[in-house]
C-alpha cells in the first residue's frame, strides 16, 4: 500500500511540476510569424461545447471544443497571416447543430478571403458518415483517400423499449405524464411509441433531413431532387464518389499536404487549431459567453467520474451567472445552452438567477444540439434566444414516476420484506407498491402545478398568451428552425448572431472593440483528485436500488431517444 501511494505521489507530483513549467513557459506558445500560415484541424472524435479534464499521461486526447475552436475561427478571418484552414475528418462524433456551428463558421472564414479544404480518409467506415460529410461540404475542395468510402446514408434512428422486459420480470412502470407528446415514460411503459410521439420523431427527422439536403445540394452544385437519389443509391467507393461529383479529388495524405502547398505557393507554417492564439486588441467592455451544459441537477454540476456524462449544477450556475452580473466590464451575456433538461426544482433555480441578470445587462441565448425541457425552462426569459436550425428544443411537458419492484424481488430473488410507516403517504416514492388511488391523484396535481409554472414561463418570456404556449407545448420537442416558426425561439443561427445581439442590446456601437470572455472557467485534471467537480446527483442517477425508492415525481427530462436524435447517424 505504501508503495503504491509513493508512486501515486511521485506522479502526482511530476503533473504538477509540468504544468507550472508549462504555464511558466507561456501556455500554447502558438503564435502566428510572419510568413503565411495555415490553420490545421484534425476532427478525430467528439467536438464539446467545452473542454473536458483529462489526467495527464493517460494517452487520452483533449476533445476539440466550441470555447476554442470558435474563437480561433473568428479571430482567423481579419489575420493577414492566416492564408487557410486544412480540416481532417477522420470521426465526426458531434450533433447536426453543433456541425451547422462549425461549418457556418468554416464558410464565414472562406468570405473572409480564406481558402477552406477538406480531407477524408473515409466518410463512415462500418458506419454512417452522412454527418461527416455534411461538415466537410462547408470546404471548398474535399479530398478523399482512394481506398476510402462514402456512406451518405442518410438518417436512422432507433428505440429500445422495456415493457416487455419489465413484465417478464414483474417489474410494474408506475409513471404519470403532462402533456400528450411527452413521451419519455412509453419507453417503460409501452411497446412501441404511440402515434403522438410517432408524430413528433417523425416531424425532427423530416427536419433534419430537410436540412441536410438542402446544404449539400447548395454546396455541391446539384439539385435536392439529385442529391436525395444520391444518398439512396450510397454507399460509394473513392471512384464513385468521385464520378458522381460528391467529392473533388482522390489523394493520399501526402498529396494533399503538397496540393495545400500549391495552393498557398510556398511552403507554410502548419499551426494547429488549438495552438492557435494571436495576439487581440484591449477591449474596454466585454460579452460573456457561458456555458450551460448537461442534465440539470440540485446542487454542484460537474462530470461524473466514469461516465463522463455532464451535469449543470443550480449552485455553480447560479454562482457563475451571480459573478458575470457584478463584473461592471460585462456588458451583456450569451447563455449557451445544451442540455435536454433535468429537475424541475433546479431548473427553476437557474431561472431565477437568469431573470436576476436580466435586471442588469442583457442576456441572450444560443442553443446548441439540445436545448428543450429543462433546458428551455432556463432559457424562457431571456431577452433574446438564438437556436441552430437542428437544434432540439422545446418539450415543454413533465414526466415522472417509479418502477415498482416488489414481484420481481419477492418472485424472482427471493428477497422479503417486512414494511412499517407512519403517515398515510410515507411510501409515496418506494418502490414495492405502486401508488394508491389517493397518491396518484395527488401526484398529477404536483406535476400540474409544475407544468403551469412552466407555461407561465414561457408566457412571460415569449410574450404569447398561456393558450398559445400550450397549443406549442404538451412535451412536443421542435428543431430550432420549426421552433422559430411558432415562436418559442426569435432567430435561427450560430454565436456569432448571439454575439451580434448581445452588443446591440448593450448598445456597443459597431466599431467599438468588444472582448469575448467563456464562463465558467473549465475544470483542471487537478479537481479529478481533488473531487471539486463531482456533481451531487439524484439516487436515481448514482444507485439503482435506491433510484426505485427515490426518484422524484416531477421532472423535465427529454427522453433519451429524443435526445439521441441530436446525433441520429
Amino acid at each position: 500500500m505504501k508503495k503504491l501511494l509513493f508512486i501515486f505521489s511521485f506522479l502526482l507530483g511530476i503533473a504538477i511540476m509540468a504544468t507550472v513549467a508549462g504555464i511558466l513557459l507561456g501556455g500554447k506558445g502558438g503564435a502566428v510569424g510572419d510568413g503565411p500560415t495555415v490553420l490545421v484541424w484534425h476532427l478525430a472524435g467528439p467536438v464539446l461545447e467545452q473542454r473536458e479534464p483529462r489526467l495527464p499521461f493517460s494517452g487520452s486526447p483533449e476533445p476539440a471544443s466550441i470555447a476554442e475552436l470558435y474563437p480561433a475561427l473568428r479571430a482567423a478571418r481579419q489575420d493577414s497571416t492566416v492564408r487557410g484552414l486544412a480540416v481532417y475528418i477522420q470521426d465526426a462524433d458531434l450533433g447536426l447543430a453543433k456541425a451547422q456551428e462549425l461549418r457556418r463558421q468554416m464558410m464565414v472564414l472562406r468570405r473572409a478571403g480564406k481558402f477552406v479544404d477538406c480531407y477524408l480518409e473515409t466518410a463512415g467506415e462500418g458506419s454512417n458518415g452522412t454527418l461527416a460529410f455534411y461538415l466537410a461540404t462547408a470546404c471548398e475542395r474535399i479530398y478523399l483517400a482512394p481506398a476510402g468510402d462514402l456512406n451518405l446514408l442518410g438518417l436512422y434512428t432507433e428505440t429500445r423499449f422495456l415493457r416487455g422486459a419489465f413484465d417478464k420480470l414483474k417489474i410494474e412502470p408506475d409513471f404519470n405524464r403532462v402533456g400528450r407528446y411527452k413521451s419519455a415514460v412509453e419507453t417503460y411503459t409501452q411497446s412501441q411509441y404511440s402515434p403522438e410521439a410517432q408524430e413528433a420523431l417523425a416531424a425532427v427527422l423530416d427536419g433534419y433531413y430537410a436540412q441536410i439536403v438542402s446544404a449539400i445540394s447548395e454546396a455541391r452544385h446539384k439539385s435536392e431532387a439529385e442529391v436525395r437519389a444520391l444518398i439512396d443509391g450510397a454507399p460509394y467507393s473513392a471512384d464513385e464518389a468521385l464520378a458522381r461529383g460528391l467529392v473533388d479529388g482522390l489523394a493520399y495524405p501526402d498529396e494533399f499536404k503538397a496540393h495545400l502547398e500549391k495552393r498557398v505557393g510556398s511552403k507554410p507554417s502548419w499551426v494547429a487549431i488549438e495552438d492557435y492564439s494571436p495576439s487581440s486588441p484591449i477591449a474596454g467592455k466585454r460579452v460573456a459567453v457561458v456555458f450551460a451544459l448537461g442534465e440539470i441537477v440540485r446542487g454542484g454540476g460537474g462530470v461524473a467520474p466514469w461516465t463522463d456524462e455532464v451535469y449543470m449544477g443550480s449552485d455553480d450556475m447560479a454562482r457563475v451567472l451571480r459573478d458575470v452580473g457584478k463584473d461592471r466590464s460585462i456588458a451583456a451575456v450569451v447563455l449557451r445552452i445544451d442540455s435536454p433538461g433535468g429537475s424541475a426544482l433546479a431548473s427553476d433555480l437557474i431561472l431565477r438567477e437568469v431573470v436576476k441578470l436580466r435586471e442588469k445587462k442583457p442576456v441572450i441565448v444560443s442553443m446548441s444540439d439540445t436545448a428543450a425541457s429543462g433546458g428551455y425552462y432556463i432559457a424562457a426569459r431571456a431577452d433574446k434566444i438564438v437556436a441552430e436550425p437542428a437544434t432540439l428544443t422545446g418539450s415543454i411537458g413533465i414526466f415522472g414516476g417509479k418502477l415498482v419492484t416488489r414481484r420481481f424481488e419477492e418472485e424472482i430473488l427471493g428477497v422479503g420484506h417486512d414494511t412499517q410507516k407512519r403517515g398515510a403517504n410515507a411510501d409515496l416514492y418506494s418502490s414495492l407498491q405502486p401508488y394508491t388511488p389517493q397518491q396518484e391523484v395527488r401526484v398529477q396535481q404536483l406535476m400540474n402545478r409544475t407544468y403551469q409554472a412552466f407555461v407561465g414561463h414561457v408566457a412571460t418570456g415569449r410574450r404569447m398568451s398561456r393558450s398559445a404556449v400550450e397549443g406549442v407545448a404538451s412535451g412536443r420537442v421542435w428543431t430550432g428552425a420549426a421552433a422559430r416558426k411558432i415562436g418559442l425561439v426569435d432567430e435561427v443561427g450560430g454565436l456569432d448572431r448571439a454575439v451580434e445581439i448581445a452588443r446591440q442590446q448593450a448598445h456597443l456601437g459597431a466599431g467599438e472593440t468588444v472582448g469575448l470572455d467563456f464562463y465558467p472557467s473549465p475544470p483542471s485534471w487537478l479537481d479529478i483528485f481533488l473531487e471539486k467537480r463531482q456533481p451531487r446527483l439524484p439516487a436515481a442517477l448514482t444507485d439503482v436500488v435506491k433510484s426505485l425508492e427515490k426518484t422524484p415525481p416531477r421532472l423535465l427530462e427529454l427522453p433519451m431517444e429524443v435526445a439521441r436524435l441530436a446525433r441520429p447517424f
